[in-house]
């Protein structure tokens, strides 16, 4: 067998190939002309496909246009308008900058540009199939670009075959068109399937217009505004309710500085910041923009722009894992200024109260009068007038209300300022309890516990760097290893709290975890869960009846305690019917 030698592809073999990355399966002809639309300060783009964008797509804009001494050159790899030198790769303010994407549509289809600029006489056409010139020649058209593309991957026929049904193509190309528009609320979009509407969205005022048309009324009612900045980061945008989740990640919406992104990195910190409010299994809804300074990101990481790498990644996961978490600890209730209250012992002795005894003093009270405010002990003394009548001169009503009264052993019903509150008294007590039990535990200095028997673990190269370097903060929190010389890692001393657990995979975990985002929580994660069982335990039991007293020192307590609104498990601790609602469905004022 004659060993083959090395030699230099085709052109066209090679661009194919380069098309390859850049056009993955129709949508990213879309993505790839709508951001160079976007570039040109259009104000409308109209997307047309047929057959799901299987058999055509056209994109028309009213931008800029092209020069027609540019046209030609536009369709050659890596020519671009948009950067100069290698320098300008540390400022791209543009959505596309490597000249790659209309030779790549070029190199895989048959595709026609036409375009013209303000000051030009006529618009000019450019006919190109598989790369190669077929005409070029003036052309009727306004100012503005229109590109066609059709006959997709007619020249490599291997990734034809990989496309899926009209349906599901067109699918994507929505989304595509969905997620550029919320960016660019400024801008009209309007998306047709063989000439039926798919998309049309008017060019917005604000930002939250777009979105709340994007993401339906159903977000805009439940979501949360937000506007983070800590030295020059700033987190803007919005986030669901920990009660509006879904079943997949695919309402996800992540921009960096206006680019629409995916990253492991940034779906694990927003991950975090919801992890003690998300019910088991579903994921948060959010459109979020994170505002860095270009010399602090690369964009140019994957020809397709839907990846960056960030200079300092843990600085940039602490900054969303922590935002986050602060800002969906406080949407609860409306918090208002703290209350003491006297404080008691939970429980009934027992291996499960002597394990949270160890480290917490007194979750909760409940059942003493005179630890109620004025209105409250006014509904202890029998026939009153309604909570909110009666405390009409006794400044705001709180958040949550005044107790009326106790159903089916499981619900409280309550009156505030809005309507009726139904409150679920074990899951709010369960929140109320666990989030005590947490405050006490990091009020104490974190206690470990050293092994009788060492356990020793066969590392990785990988997995023992990652131990090296978070030595240090594992042994403040409890968690001491020593790493040899061949990578052995030997587990000295664990928390206190965690004795019991599975100490290898907890470890393993834990150097996962710092290996890849550079931080963990595992170990304050699996406390967490403990807990959260301690707290369920504790929680007060269905059909246990509750006076008046005891139902408003729970909401109280509810008011001060972060993420009340949810219990340990996500699932809501409280609703509020609005009188307005109330009166809607019983006819009132018709």
């Amino acid at each position: 067998m004659v060993k083959p030698r090395i030699r230099r592809l085709d052109e066209r073999v090679a661009n194919q190939i380069a098309a390859g990355e850049v056009v993955e399966r129709p949508f990213s002809i879309v993505k790839e002309l709508v951001e160079n639309s976007l570039d040109a300060h259009a104000s409308n783009i109209l997307v047309e496909v047929e057959a799901g964008a299987l058999r055509r797509v056209r994109v028309s804009d009213d931008g800029d246009g092209i020069e027609s001494d540019d046209l030609r050159l536009a369709v050659q790899r890596h020519a671009t308008s948009k950067i100069g030198t290698a320098e300008d790769l540390v400022a791209v303010s543009t959505m596309g900058f490597r000249g790659e994407a209309l030779a790549s549509i070029a190199a895989v289809s048959k595709m026609e540009i036409t375009s013209r600029t303000a000051n030009a006489e006529s618009a000019w056409a450019l006919r190109v199939e598989g790369g190669k010139e077929v005409s070029f020649e003036p052309s009727s058209g306004t100012q503005g670009t229109t590109i066609n593309v059709t006959d997709l991957f007619y020249n490599t026929p291997v990734r034809r075959k990989f496309l899926k049904q009209a349906r599901t193509e067109l699918g994507h190309v929505a989304d595509c068109v969905r997620v550029l528009a919320i960016a660019h609320p400024q801008c009209a979009f309007t998306l047709l399937n063989d000439g039926k509407v798919v998309e049309k969205m008017q060019a917005e005022e604000s930002a939250f217009e777009r979105v709340s048309r994007v993401l339906g009324a159903g977000f805009a009612d439940e979501s949360l505004e937000i506007d983070l900045q800590h030295d020059n980061l700033r987190l803007r945008g919005w986030v669901g309710m920990p009660t509006l989740t879904r079943s997949s990640s695919n309402r996800q919406y992540f921009f960096v500085n206006g680019r629409y992104v995916i990253d492991r990195l940034v779906g694990h910190a927003v991950k975090q910041g919801y992890k003690d409010v998300m019910f088991h299994g579903r994921h948060p809804v959010f459109v979020l923009n994170l505002l860095i300074a270009t010399s602090e990101v690369d964009v140019n990481v994957h020809p397709t722009k839907r990846e960056v790498r960030f200079r300092d990644p843990r600085r940039i996961h602490g900054f969303l894992m922590s935002g986050m978490y602060h800002e969906l600890s406080g949407v609860g209730t409306r918090k208002p200024a703290p209350l003491e209250m006297e404080q008691h012992r939970v429980g009934s002795g027992g291996s499960l109260q002597s394990a949270v005894d160890s480290y917490v003093e007194a979750p909760l009270s409940l059942g003493e009068s005179d630890a109620l405010p004025d209105p409250d002990r006014e509904l202890l003394r029998g026939s009153t007038p309604s909570p909110v009548e009666s405390t009409a001169n006794r400044g705001d009503i709180p958040p949550m209300g005044y107790a009326l009264g106790q159903i089916h052993g499981a619900y409280i019903l309550a009156e505030n300022a809005d309507g009726l509150v139904i409150v679920d008294m074990h899951a709010a007590h369960e929140r109320v309890v666990y989030e005590k039990m947490k405050k006490a535990r990091d009020a104490r200095k974190l206690a470990s516990q050293r092994l009788l028997i060492p356990i020793e673990i066969a590392a990785s190269s990988t997995e023992a760097e990652a131990a090296r370097s978070a030595q240090e903060l594992l042994t403040k929190l409890g968690l001491k290893l020593e790493i040899a010389d061949d990578d052995t890692i030997t587990v000295r001393e664990v928390p206190a709290q965690l004795e019991s657990t599975d100490i290898r995979q907890l470890v393993l975990d834990v150097l996962e975890e710092w290996g890849e985002h550079g931080t963990t929580e595992a170990i304050k994660d699996r406390e967490n869960e403990l807990l959260a069982s301690f707290a369920c335990h504790d929680a007060i039991r269905f059909n246990r009846q509750l006076t008046i007293s005891e139902m408003n020192a729970l909401l109280r307590d509810m008011e001060r305690t972060e993420n009340a609104g949810q219990c340990n498990h996500g699932r809501p601790t409280f609703r509020v019917q609005s009188l307005k609602a109330l009166d809607k469905v019983f006819l009132r004022g018709r």
